[in-house]
């Protein structure tokens, strides 16, 4: 099965990088005016990063073209749907870094839309 987001099936290959990286909880911790430590800890409903990449992941400069539209959508969200049937409802993070990162596996002065790049990076994160 291969990743699909939204409408795009993405490269068979496409790796979720930073899987284990993200910690589902927020803590706030505070101090009483006696001194007692108080911690609040509560789960994230949405936030987690999503990064889609790695050295086999090769994409088409047509469906390249592609993800480069929905990044540059505002308020753009869709479906992402894991190789192992997982689903997230996602945006791209688009605050501080790149949305979508690739590099052509062969520098042409004239790429048609068949020719391959190497995706290294979609940055992705959930959404409620």
């Amino acid at each position: 099965m291969s990743i699909v987001l939204d409408t795009l099936t993405l490269p068979a290959d496409c790796l979720w990088t930073n899987e284990f990286d993200a910690v589902p909880v927020a803590t706030s911790v505070a101090r009483t005016l006696s001194g007692r430590l108080v911690v609040y800890e509560t789960a994230l409903a949405a936030g987690r990063p999503i990064d889609l990449g790695g050295e086999d992941a090769w994409i088409s400069r047509e469906d390249l073209v592609t993800l480069h539209g929905f990044a540059a959508t505002p308020g753009w969200t869709g479906l992402l749907t894991l190789h192992d049937g997982r689903r997230f409802t996602v945006r791209f993070r688009t605050q501080e870094e790149k949305p979508v990162e690739a590099v052509p596996l062969r520098s042409l002065a004239d790429p048609d839309g068949g020719d391959l790049y190497q995706l290294t990076a979609v940055r992705l994160e959930t959404v409620a």
